[in-house]
């Protein structure tokens, strides 16, 4: 999985992120667009100096799989 990974105030981009793994209730969804908002541009100025993490809450996307076989509608 490819991210923009932001930890002790510098940004990377990684290509060898796990994929999650699905969990009750859940959906992967294969990302096809993604926003950097203002939340993530305070986060890489300092905004929450211990935050380690994945950027980007904001995106388009579509379900590839679903954790729960009854809502398998909502894949593709």
């Amino acid at each position: 999985m490819r991210v923009l990974y932001l930890t002790d105030g510098r940004l990377s981009y990684r290509s060898d992120y796990d994929m999650p793994e699905l969990r009750p209730k859940e959906a992967l969804i294969r990302v096809r667009l993604a926003g950097i908002c203002a939340t993530d541009l305070e986060m890489v100025k300092g905004y929450d100096p211990d935050f380690r993490g994945v950027l980007g809450h904001e995106f388009v996307g579509v379900v590839e799989a679903v954790a729960d076989q009854a809502d398998t509608e909502w894949v593709g």
